[in-house]
């Protein structure tokens, strides 16, 4: 978006969000929207089916997403004002309706251009500022989570009800036939699972822990923590084992009790707790590779893929919903959890390949044109600098 030089280990480590992201986003391409929270709700967890989906849920689930986060959360510094961020993240908004109520409900582009736009002052802060607000931000969910836990008795019988509706098995057969059949009779269900993300959704939970993300992705820039400031040792490593130990706590949780309801909420807790620790880790250990090994394939075929994130992440819905929905191959809720999980690793490499290609001839993808064009009138793609 400026004349600035690209930080390279941002574009690879937006690469390996992407790719990571995929990884859990395709279980709610392809299954009914309960079984994203509770897998006992719908498929087998028997076998290889129960290690797929808790490898999930330990290594992907809420890790890649929060980086995705946090680098969005970077770019609102690095693009500076002359990108015009408020009309850009006013585009972003748009984006995100169309995406969440066209093509797939699990946008998260709307929350970034909100969020964005109420985050845009953040940008003045001081580092230690923006970590302290981004660490309150990011125990906003898990706290009201545990706080759910312990006065279950206590809450409104109607509010249990309706939270029940998102995790029990009822709404399953229902949503079958809906996403079996064709786009428009799809429309008014994916509207209202949309709906209830983009607001209440929003204000509750996905708003919070985004804010939190990006605020710490402001803190990275000016602490030059991508130009390799904060090693990954100790401090990645540590956070990494003690994120992988409290996620666990809440993985091993969810079995123990058979995926009781009451339970999710502790073991939820535990989950987006451990998460903060293991994106942490992650990130730090693609930013200490990126930086120590800049020439080498990985880190160039992830890059260039980093350079096309909204293009690609985009791709992943419009693919997806015409794999396993009813207007594309009609296979929603065919697929095992082992197929599901290996899936997106053959995918991973289709786009990185197509990534190499486009990034060789153009410099920005072709939504990332789009969205500039929009927000300061330059539609062109540009030429990459040989």
């Amino acid at each position: 978006m400026t004349t600035t030089p690209r930080v390279a280990s941002i574009d690879v480590l937006r690469g390996v969000a992407l790719l990571g992201i995929l990884v859990m986003n395709i279980q709610a391409f392809s299954m009914p929207h309960a079984a994203y929270m509770n897998p006992s709700a719908f498929g087998s967890l028997t076998g290889l089916d129960g290690v797929a989906w808790s490898l999930g849920r330990l290594f992907f689930d809420f890790k890649f997403i929060s980086l995705f986060s946090t680098l969005f959360g970077a770019s609102l510094v690095l693009a500076g004002k002359a990108s015009n961020p408020y009309r850009r993240l006013l585009w972003l908004t748009v984006f995100g309706l169309l995406h969440g109520y066209l093509i797939w409900f699990g946008d998260v582009l709307f929350t970034y251009g909100v969020v964005g736009m109420l985050l845009l002052g953040a940008r003045e802060w001081p580092v230690r500022r923006l970590v302290s607000v981004g660490t309150a931000f990011l125990l906003v969910s898990p706290l009201v989570a545990a706080a759910a836990a312990l006065f279950f008795d206590a809450l409104p019988s109607a509010l249990i009800a309706d939270l029940h509706t998102h995790y029990d098995a009822s709404t399953a057969p229902a949503e079958l036939e809906v996403f079996r059949s064709g786009w428009l009779a799809q429309l008014p269900l994916r509207a209202a699972i949309a709906f209830d993300s983009q607001t209440v959704g929003l204000v509750f939970e996905t708003g919070w822990r985004a804010a939190g993300c990006m605020l710490f992705g402001m803190a990275a820039v000016k602490a030059k923590v991508f130009e390799g400031s904060l090693a990954f040792s100790p401090w990645g490593a540590v956070a990494l084992v003690v994120g992988l130990a409290i996620s666990g706590a809440g993985l091993w949780l969810q079995w123990r009790s058979d995926f009781d309801f009451r339970t999710w909420f502790w073991a939820q807790s535990l989950h987006e707790l451990g998460s903060i620790g293991v994106a942490g880790g992650l990130g730090l250990g693609v930013i200490s590779l990126a930086n120590r090994f800049p020439t080498a394939l990985a880190s160039q075929a992830i890059g260039r893929l980093g350079r096309v994130a909204f293009t690609a992440y985009l791709m992943h819905s419009i693919v997806g919903t015409l794999v396993f929905y009813g207007h594309g191959l009609g296979q929603f809720g065919t697929w095992s959890r082992v197929a599901l999980f290996l899936a997106p690793f053959g995918f991973w490499g289709f786009q990185l390949v197509l990534a190499w290609w486009w990034t060789r001839r153009f410099q920005v993808g072709p939504l990332e044109a789009v969205w500039r064009g929009l927000s300061r009138g330059d539609f062109s793609l540009g030429r990459p600098a040989r």
